[in-house]
């Protein structure tokens, strides 16, 4: 299966047309961006939590522009275990709309959310929203991401978060950052948290663009660390 994806994606990007690419700066925080009308993208993710048993996360997310200011996504999420077989996990959907335009509030706002329905009908589905705020200054890059979750049928559980980014662009083609992602379960009168810090870079290579990130633990009930690799392809 494995070897199916990745012969995929090569021939995926052997038949697309030359593009500039939507490059991102982070692979945890999301920017004051949406993709542009009329235009697609292909992103391709791969998570890896490092803990007692490693778990890796395959996500698929085809990204279509409706107008200037709002964009809507679908992915296919697969997961592997140490050990274990690969499988299809989830499929989600995602939209988001942006507020005004770069420079015209303090900063810069977009709306973001998205619902999460597992493939295991054992498993809760969830609805979750963020409210993206951003300030560029010259090639200084802040973003800061305010996370909701509520997971629902089978049983209810809540969640809050907060992913931050930092990232300076050296050029256009690259730049590098730091983040951190948290996140806050509510659950029978009880409370966990998890936070992750680290280091991300990112590169643009014209018809792609790429991210890698890795995150350490910090909580007790974090994993040891995460690493995340995103590639989009804009078409």
């Amino acid at each position: 299966m494995r070897g199916f994806i990745v012969l995929f994606v090569v021939m995926f990007i052997g038949a697309v047309r030359p593009s500039i690419a939507d490059q991102r700066n982070y692979v945890w925080t999301y920017q004051y961006k949406t993709m542009l009308k009329g235009a697609s993208e292909l992103e391709l993710y791969q998570t890896t939590k490092l803990r007692e048993t490693d778990n890796w996360e395959y996500r698929v997310e085809l990204e279509h522009g409706l107008t200037e200011r709002w964009d809507f996504s679908v992915y296919q999420i697969f997961s592997q275990d140490e050990g274990g077989s690969f499988k299809w996990n989830a499929v989600k959907l995602r939209t988001r709309y942006r507020i005004g335009e770069q420079g015209q509030y303090f900063m810069d706002p977009l709306l973001y959310l998205e619902y999460s329905k597992k493939i295991d009908l054992d498993k809760p589905q969830k609805l979750e929203g963020k409210l993206i705020l951003a300030k560029t200054i010259g090639r200084f890059n802040l973003a800061v991401n305010p996370v909701y979750e509520v997971f629902f049928s089978p049983g209810t559980k809540r969640e809050a978060g907060l992913d931050v980014g930092m990232s300076w662009e050296f050029s256009r083609r690259f730049s590098l950052g730091l983040e951190s992602t948290s996140r806050w379960e509510f659950e029978n009168g009880a409370t966990v948290a998890s936070s992750y810090l680290g280091p991300t870079i990112s590169l643009s290579a014209g018809k792609v663009w790429y991210a890698v990130g890795t995150a350490w633990g910090i909580t007790d009930e974090s994993d040891n660390a995460r690493v995340r690799f995103l590639m989009g392809v804009l078409f």
